[in-house]
């Protein structure tokens, strides 16, 4: 995956992590408004860091047009553990087959944000970027010093620590519904059991076979008049979605929804 050598995440989030802090300083209620614009800059250049580092499993093709909630989905799926901060050491091996007995040399720990924390608080924030809605039942709550203050106290560690490293092995596979390569780490697809392609959102199960994986979609087939079977991925199953035949190549849309319901509990239960 081809980077934009422009663009610096370490660099930008330090600089919006002061920004934050001097306008914290001022106490007004404008320069609190800014303060969570320079906090929300500041998560998302966090979360650009560590996906630059792991740019080698984002999809070529699409990763051009994503937005800041699909980078924090594309975080957890690429690396489960990647929110748990790790530290690593290095040691002499004297015999290939057993693990050293030291000493070990702490070479660094890779401080990881927990996305979906991040993710909530990026979107907190942004409900003190906009107007007021007239229509609300409520009253919107204007950003508060101790509030923004935490955020900044809880960013911290991972502004001051631009570590990163990982130890795996990779694999990849052609989605059978857009047809991209989706590339994914070993450790991560036996953690969840699968993989998603971050192109279309295909859900996909894993197996291993002594020792190689293999990938089966978790979504239901279209069955077209040539017998072929052709998958969509859930997320853009809705009226008006084109996909071909991946074996004849005829074209087929989505006309209609057939939804379904079924009583989820006993209702003089739930009256109770």
């Amino acid at each position: 995956m081809a980077i934009n050598n422009y663009a610096d995440p370490n660099r930008e989030k330090r600089d919006a992590f002061d920004a934050a802090k001097a306008l914290l300083a001022k106490q007004d209620e404008s320069s609190l408004r800014y303060a969570a614009l320079e906090i929300r800059r500041c998560i998302e250049a966090i979360v650009y860091e560590k996906l630059k580092f792991h740019h080698e499993l984002l999809p070529e093709g699409s990763v051009h047009t994503w937005q800041v909630p699909q980078a924090f989905e594309a975080l957890v799926e690429i690396e489960p553990i990647a929110q748990e901060d790790v530290t690593y050491a290095i040691a002499l091996q004297t015999q290939p087959d057993k693990p050293s007995a030291g000493p070990y040399v702490n070479i660094g720990t890779d401080r990881r944000p927990k996305a979906k924390r991040v993710e909530t608080i990026w979107n907190k924030l942004g409900g003190y970027l906009h107007a007021e809605w007239p229509f609300s039942r409520k009253q919107a709550k204007k950003p508060s010093q101790a509030m923004l203050q935490a955020m900044l106290d809880e960013l911290e560690p991972l502004v001051n620590n631009s570590f990163s490293a990982s130890i795996g092995e990779n694999t990849a596979f052609k989605c059978c519904g857009c047809g991209a390569e989706v590339k994914v780490m070993k450790n991560s697809v036996k953690l969840n059991g699968g993989a998603v392609c971050l192109t279309c959102g295909m859900l996909y199960k894993a197996k291993d076979v002594d020792g190689c994986l293999t990938f089966t979609s978790s979504e239901p087939p279209f069955k077209c008049d040539c017998g072929a079977s052709t998958f969509v991925a859930s997320k853009q199953i809705k009226i008006g979605h084109k996909f071909p035949c991946r074996a004849c190549k005829r074209t087929f849309v989505i006309a209609e929804v057939d939804w379904k319901y079924s009583i989820v509990g006993d209702v003089e239960a739930a009256e109770d």
